[in-house]
């Protein structure tokens, strides 16, 4: 419960009087001097001695000794002023704090002389409390004076303004209003919202009040907020071939305008598109802005193009395949389920051998084919008709003049309402094709089988070279190893005796037997890998390079550095003999430098994984660079590096193999670069 805080103040006044004052009514007759009633002064004073003396309280007794008042009395009237006072005093604080935040246009000088009143009748009552000490009756009669003054304007002005505010509607019927409107309001933006096409709504100056989603879709704003923009700013750019940038002026005077196929330069693009623009009205009657409906149609419109070109094209193409048709002997046929009447073209009468234009019944028709494909012939129709199934046979026909042909019969079902009514299709004569196929099939027939012969004689020549290439190595082998066995036993047990150029002639003998062993492993090695065929799989590079380094090329790991290498597709055997020769090169070609170093990375493109193995060695002449990959090509001599020319020509048959590249780069005495590019998508 909340109390009024006027009240509360009176009640704590009271609380605080003698308690004498509550009970018996006491005579204070001995303190307080009765008023002496004075007829009144009959000399007048002037204006300017009446405000001079204001606050002249000299001619009246103050309340308290005038009369016989007692405390309780006096202080009752005198708490009641007050707290009229206080009253009075808090409503125009509040009046004038709200005219202070809120905007009220000419109302604002209605409260303000509201406030005055108020404010004036409370000074009147807090003048009347101040009587019982202070007489100043001559200012509390001004006061009076001037708040009947101020009463009256206010009354005056109040006559002119209650038959207006009468007009005002209730907080109730306001908010019913608010309701009404606001239910119309939703309606209204439900309508544009869900309005087929694009549709927006523009004021007076031709700004975008509300658009719908389609607006935003059809002219590619999603994400923008065009609101309050102006159509200007939307389309800076906008050209169209019948100006409905015009219309909308146009709106604005009250006329309606509308097209139903307009052509629209928008963004760097031609549109198509159907507009109508209408005005809309405020309550008033005058035009408040314009509705602007949009359908985007060039969908409909390039449809209609390309249907229009399509059937030009069409009448044209019906005339060529009309004289195609008669060249390459294709006919067309119908055949109607209800009448049983069949059309045919002229091509068909020709190949039938039959006079143009002749009735035909079915029964006919199927009796002109050879007596081994009626039967499938019928099944075909039959299954056309029960089933709707289409059919492409090749046929043998029987012409009237007893000519034996080959035909190709297409028939495609003509299907209303769920039902077959007719079939229709193609009649082609092929003799001359399929003479062509068969004698082409016969030909096949005996080009497999000697594919299948000859294939069989490779494999056998593949084994017999095998063997040969086995028993070669075998007996090449013996006799060399014979002449390095004896050479090596000669020079030993007679070394003493044998002058020096027959020990240099020996020496000289043993290591060709030992290049020429060499160079017969070598032939088998590149033998060998001319006749491996499949087994690729998935390799991981890191681990097969790594591994072929630590057992291989022990005594030169700590020169050699081996990054990053993605994996490849290929034969794991190939591939470890591949990086095991070009890195045998490159520490063969390096081990004259004071501080080898070979380097083994790789890299994965889109198309591509790249290796690259560089040295610090002795480099070659990049113009000799085509001399690498060739069998028993060599860039130095026997003197300055061991080798038989063999290696790289097998590296460069691996890669081959594995549908990749290989190359170098090197500058002499600046060492050499080996690159193997596998590809990433391969057959292999």
């Amino acid at each position: 419960m909340h109390l009024n805080p006027t009240l509360l103040v009176f009640f704590l006044l009271l609380t605080v009087l003698p308690a004498s004052a509550t009970e018996d009514v006491i005579s204070i007759q001995g303190n307080i001097t009765s008023c002496t009633v004075q007829q009144p002064t009959s000399s007048s004073i002037s204006i300017g001695n009446y405000f001079g003396g204001m606050l002249d309280s000299s001619r009246w007794p103050a309340r308290w000794t005038c009369g016989d008042w007692n405390e309780t009395e006096g202080w009752v009237y005198i708490i009641s002023d007050i707290t009229i006072f206080l009253s009075y005093f808090s409503i125009p604080i509040m009046l004038l704090w709200y005219i202070r935040e809120k905007s009220l246009g000419n109302l604002r000088w209605i409260i303000l002389l509201f406030v005055a009143f108020i404010g004036l009748c409370g000074i009147t009552h807090l003048i009347d409390a101040t009587l019982f000490w202070e007489p100043v009756y001559r200012l509390s009669g001004f006061a009076k004076l001037l708040t009947g003054l101020v009463s009256m304007a206010t009354a005056v002005v109040l006559g002119f303004v209650i038959p207006s505010a009468l007009r005002f509607k209730s907080p109730k019927e306001m908010q019913t209003e608010i309701n009404e409107r606001r239910k119309l309001q939703e309606i209204f933006e439900i309508f544009v919202k869900y309005s087929p096409g694009a549709t927006a709504m523009l004021d007076s100056d031709l700004e975008f009040m509300m658009v719908n989603d389609n607006w935003y879709r059809d002219y590619k704003l999603q994400g923008a907020d065009i609101t309050g923009l102006s159509f200007s700013a939307v389309f800076p750019d906008v050209d169209t071939d019948d100006k409905w940038t015009n219309a909308l002026t146009e709106a604005l005077k009250g006329q309606v305008a509308e097209s139903e196929k307009a052509k629209l330069r928008y963004n760097g693009e031609t549109i198509y598109l159907k507009w109508r623009t209408q005005p809309w009205h405020l309550s008033n009657g005058e035009v408040g802005g314009v509705f602007l409906f949009t359908e985007i149609i060039t969908e409909n419109v390039l449809l209609e193009k390309e249907l229009i070109r399509k059937n030009k094209q069409a009448q044209k193409q019906a005339q060529t395949m009309l004289s195609v048709s008669k060249v390459a002997q294709i006919g067309t046929w119908e055949f109607d389920l209800d009448t049983s009447e069949i059309v045919w073209s002229d091509v068909v009468y020709d190949i039938h051998e039959l006079p143009q234009g002749g009735k035909v019944e079915l029964h006919d028709v199927i009796n002109y084919y050879h007596p081994d494909f009626r039967e499938e012939l019928n099944v075909a129709i039959e299954n056309a008709i029960s089933h709707q199934k289409p059919y492409d046979l090749e046929l043998t026909l029987v012409t009237a003049k007893q000519n034996i042909i080959w035909v190709r019969a297409i028939g495609q079902p003509v299907v209303k309402n769920g039902k077959v009514v007719a079939l229709r299709g193609l009649f082609q004569d092929i003799d001359s094709k399929k003479k062509a196929e068969l004698i082409l099939a016969n030909m096949n027939t005996l080009l497999e089988k000697k594919v299948i012969q000859r294939t069989s004689e490779l494999e056998n020549v593949n084994r017999e070279l095998e063997a040969f290439t086995y028993t070669v190595s075998h007996d090449l082998r013996a006799p060399l190893r014979a002449i390095n066995s004896f050479s090596e036993a000669f020079i030993e047990e007679y070394q003493d005796v044998i002058p020096e150029n027959g020990i240099r002639y020996l020496s000289r003998i043993t290591r060709n037997s030992v290049k020429m062993g060499q160079l017969i492993d070598d032939l088998l090695e590149y033998s060998r890998v001319t006749r491996i065929t499949g087994d690729y799989k998935t390799i991981n590079m890191r681990e097969i390079v790594s591994e072929l380094v630590e057992n291989t090329f022990s005594d030169s790991l700590p020169h050699i550095t081996v990054k990053s290498l993605p994996s490849i597709r290929g034969n794991e055997s190939l591939i470890r003999q591949l990086f095991q020769n070009i890195i045998s090169n490159a520490c063969k070609y390096s081990r004259d430098v004071a501080e080898p170093r070979i380097v083994i990375k790789g890299t994965a493109g889109e198309n591509e994984v790249i290796f690259s193995i560089s040295d610090n060695g002795t480099g070659f002449d990049e113009k000799y660079s085509d001399k690498l990959y060739g069998m028993f090509e060599r860039l130095h001599t026997d003197d300055q590096f061991e080798g038989t020319g063999v290696g790289l020509a097998l590296c460069k048959k691996i890669m081959d193999r594995h549908q990749g590249r290989i190359w170098a780069e090197s500058e002499i005495g600046k060492g050499a670069t080996f690159y193997l590019a596998f590809p990433v998508k391969t057959g292999i």
